[in-house]
């Protein structure tokens, strides 16, 4: 039997919806290196579990692992796994980013039929994509925060059908947020409770307690984890005071732009917020209030609601929490990671079809993407330009041997607004194995079993000969002579020689004596 086609109205929909998809991965797969802040030291710690038993990498001899049950194991064990079919950690990590590309628009999709809005409004979700968080590198949390709109339409099909099959789904999903990341997951609690309290008639004590428990029973992982978090090898979390920094809320309210989409120099990001803006607001201004919403208003209650009540919630987060934490761990940006959530939930609160006519205002938001995405590429390639000559050096250091990398200012680069470079000496642990003076050891994946003397993280011009020279047989060097120069003096005294140079990278080898 031949399969009906969809109404014109949805294949237009899907048309755009795949060339944004399209347009959106692409920049994952245009150049090899991606210029995400904290993206080095993610695929590290991910290689020293994958292969910590591998003599060929030598990581066991500096790292033991720890894998107890913290944030970041969904991203982690996901990218783990497909490492074994790619061979490749970075392969693996792209694969994974293409999911959440297209994730976070899928379930602007999702939760916008199922409260009754247009599925129109999902395009303003592929922009968001390339958000603030993942310029920074925060992977876990884009993904977990991917996760939470298909999450909240679970909720809410349980909280209208209830069964043990839905109840389940929801406590599974829910869980799955936190082994993302905690914010993620404080993102879901908040919203999935509002929209519980939001739902249907007829209310009562035992209804309610029936659509809660499985957003409940999510609590119960956090709960434990807390409690059990200053006997899993990772910061200590309880007894240790608190150091919170709060910006005032006129400061905070200004950030928001800054900390939504702030990628690339110039203004192509600020223009892609403005037509989508500029768009949204037409669609509102245009949208006819049908009948229906009134009376619909009258007999569910809160629940026609949805998308607003998240979007309060987000807004709510974003305002109460701190901007950082000093103490009991450093914790960089906590609620400016909330202004992607406060832009998707807004952009789903217009109601009413979008159809005829009014599609087409739906054009420049396309058209945005694709030439945002279209701009990144280009800095992909550039900035991967700039990079040229470290595979090539990195080469040439013989497995076994000990390398330092000094990463010199400036550690940014032209093409985009972030500090790319900073953690760039992973890469070299990424080619070469062995040990890294810096990784991401919060107790979750890997630990330190030794720790070699190095200047201060992100501070390589305070390297030393006396001080940091002694463990290592190679030293790799990034932009030297731009502002810093820490080999010239040991060069001049003969304590090294330089065996490879290419594009600004410098690679010395010590001269035994």
């Amino acid at each position: 039997m031949t399969p009906t086609p969809p109404p014109a109205r949805d294949r237009w929909l899907i048309a755009a919806f795949v060339v944004s998809a399209l347009a959106t991965v692409m920049p994952i797969w245009i150049a090899r290196y991606l210029p995400l802040l904290d993206l080095p030291n993610h695929l590290t710690a991910i290689a020293i579990w994958h292969y910590h038993d591998d003599p060929k990498w030598d990581f066991a001899r500096w790292y033991d692992l720890n894998l107890v049950p913290l944030p970041y194991w969904a991203h982690y064990y996901t990218v783990h796994l497909l490492t074994y079919v790619t061979r490749s950690v970075e392969i693996a990590n792209k694969i994974f980013l293409t999911a959440y590309a297209v994730a976070l628009p899928a379930g602007a999709w999702a939760l916008a039929r199922r409260f009754g809005r247009s599925p129109w409004l999902a395009l303003f979700a592929f922009p968001l994509v390339w958000n603030f968080n993942l310029g920074d590198g925060f992977i876990a949390f884009c993904a977990g925060f991917a996760v939470v709109p298909l999450a909240l339409v679970v909720v809410d099909r349980h909280c209208a059908e209830p069964t043990w099959e839905r109840g389940i789904a929801v406590a599974a999903i829910g869980t799955l947020t936190y082994f993302f990341h905690l914010l993620a997951y404080v993102l879901f609690l908040v919203c999935a409770g509002l929209v519980v309290l939001a739902q249907r008639r007829p209310w009562s004590a035992r209804a309610f307690g029936i659509r809660a428990l499985p957003v409940a029973s999510c609590v119960g992982i956090g709960a434990w984890a807390l409690h059990r978090a200053n006997d899993m090898h990772f910061h200590r979390v309880t007894g240790a005071g608190h150091d919170l920094i709060y910006d005032p809320v006129a400061e905070r309210l200004s950030q928001i732009p800054d900390r939504l989409i702030n990628f690339l120099p110039g203004r192509v990001d600020e223009l892609v917020v403005i037509v989508a803006v500029i768009c949204w607001l037409a669609l509102a201004v245009t949208a006819a209030r049908a009948r229906r919403d009134d009376e619909d208003g009258g007999q569910a209650g809160w629940h026609h609601l949805g998308p607003e009540l998240c979007l309060v919630g987000a807004l709510a987060l974003y305002l109460f929490v701190p901007r950082s934490m000093q103490r009991p761990f450093y914790w960089h940006m906590i609620n400016g990671r909330f202004v992607v959530a406060i832009a998707l939930f807004g952009a789903l609160t217009l109601r009413g079809p979008i159809a005829g006519w009014r599609r087409w205002l739906m054009a420049p938001v396309v058209a945005a993407t694709l030439a945002y995405c279209l701009a990144l590429g280009g800095a992909f390639r550039t900035f991967n330009a700039h990079a040229a000559g470290f595979d090539e050096v990195v080469a040439q250091i013989p497995r076994g041997k000990q390398v330092l990398t000094l990463i010199l200012r400036p550690m940014g680069d032209s093409s985009v607004n972030v500090s790319a470079f900073n953690q760039w000496p992973s890469y070299v642990q990424l080619r070469h194995g062995g040990y890294n003076f810096y990784n991401f050891a919060e107790g979750f994946p890997l630990q330190y079993r030794v720790r070699l003397p190095a200047p201060a993280w992100s501070h390589a011009e305070g390297f030393d000969w006396k001080a940091h020279s002694g463990p290592y047989d190679y030293f790799l060097t990034f932009r030297e002579g731009w502002e810093y120069s820490p080999m010239q003096r040991p060069l001049a005294d003969g304590k090294v020689r330089l065996v490879a140079h290419a594009g600004e990278w410098r690679l010395y080898q010590k001269v035994k004596p």
